[in-house]
């Protein structure tokens, strides 16, 4: 197509495409000597193994694996039919094990209720167990101000550029 005239119908450009790009032929000597290793393969396989020709029709003799070993694939077709049956049966008593039965609603929490004072500029955790509630002052670990002091070790660290955490 180089230096060509465009080619508009999409066949003919197939072609034109075809005929540049195509692979040589190859030689009569090598489909002679392709030809020569199959025959010869045909010829190694033992005769009761070797395809024969019935009316136009390739037939190929039973494969001896299966005919050494008759009840081991009678065996395995046996155990894949059984597994799909179980598969089937499984499915159908879930599906009817699950219709009749109604899910059973949530029980609500077992949550303790109590009274707790808490007076101006106090920090308390309040903590709800199923039997008791506490209230922890948490006033004594704050630092000046009302701030808690890691808070302020945290804010130092990140204000940090380049924080060392071990040298040599």
């Amino acid at each position: 197509m180089r230096g060509d005239v465009e080619i508009r119908d999409p066949a003919d450009r197939l072609d034109a495409l075809w005929e540049a790009t195509r692979p040589v032929e190859p030689s009569a000597q090598a489909w002679d000597r392709v030809w020569a290793s199959v025959a010869d393969d045909l010829d190694r396989l033992p005769a009761s193994t070797a395809p024969t020709w019935r009316e136009g029709v390739i037939v190929h003799p039973p494969s001896p694996i299966l005919a050494r070993r008759p009840l081991a694939v009678g065996a395995a077709a046996a155990a894949v039919v059984l597994a799909q049956a179980a598969a089937i049966l499984l499915a159908v008593g879930l599906s009817w094990y699950g219709a009749d039965r109604e899910p059973a609603a949530p029980s609500p929490p077992q949550v303790a209720t109590g009274e707790v004072r808490i007076e101006e500029g106090q920090f308390v955790l309040i903590r709800s167990n199923a039997d008791t509630v506490q209230a922890i002052d948490l006033s004594a670990q704050l630092g000046t101000g009302g701030v808690d002091a890691w808070y302020l070790v945290y804010n130092l660290l990140e204000s940090m550029t380049n924080p060392l955490a071990m040298s040599e």
